[in-house]
């Protein structure tokens, strides 16, 4: 049976691409909070990210829906043919292997939550696109 999870980020260190076990490039970091690597739960992953000024998320796909949640920082979301602005309180939903990227346009860092319908973020195959 699984069990309650309660995660507080300030408890957890931020990962970002250049840990060895990562193979894309990106100016990203993140924070996993809800993931079968860190607790006792199962089909959801749960993280908060964060991209600097003027960083972006490359343009990339994978086969699992995703979605984000912005709690601060502006950024030009691009998925598929279609580019918004985006900020605080914005909610988005990628399709499977939607072509997304992701670009900080502000003066202060983008944070937003990320979620995939998975047990585990390993499980999840980032592919880079030209």
């Amino acid at each position: 049976m699984l069990q309650p999870v309660i995660a507080d980020q300030a408890d957890v260190d931020w990962e970002d691409w250049a840990d060895p076990a990562n193979t894309s490039p990106s100016a990203i970091r993140w924070k996993l909070l809800i993931s079968r690597e860190r607790s006792p739960s199962g089909g959801l992953v749960t993280g908060v990210a964060k991209i600097e000024p003027g960083a972006a998320l490359s343009r990339h796909h994978h086969e699992p829906e995703e979605t984000y949640y912005v709690l601060s920082g502006r950024a030009l979301i691009e998925i598929e043919n279609t580019r918004e602005e985006i900020g605080p309180g914005t909610a988005i939903y990628i399709p499977p292997n939607a072509r997304h990227a992701l670009r900080c346009i502000g003066p202060e860092p983008l944070v937003f939550i990320f979620t995939f319908p998975r047990d585990r973020f390993e499980d999840i195959d980032y592919h880079l696109d030209p």
